[in-house]
């Protein structure tokens, strides 16, 4: 990792954590969501391959 990179993700991570912490609400809603579609994909993925079995 070069100190560009390391620079890039400690801004990125900064950024992140400060919306974070001044709309909770909306970055509740946010993650809450993001979680939702992984999880839907993923039991999507599962039932897939039982139904093809």
């Amino acid at each position: 990792m070069s100190l560009f990179d390391l620079i890039k993700a400690t801004v990125a991570c900064g950024g992140i954590a400060f919306l974070i912490y001044s709309y909770p609400v909306v970055s509740q809603v946010v993650i809450i969501s993001l979680l939702t579609v992984l999880w839907m994909s993923y039991a999507y993925r599962v039932f897939g391959r039982m139904l093809r079995r």
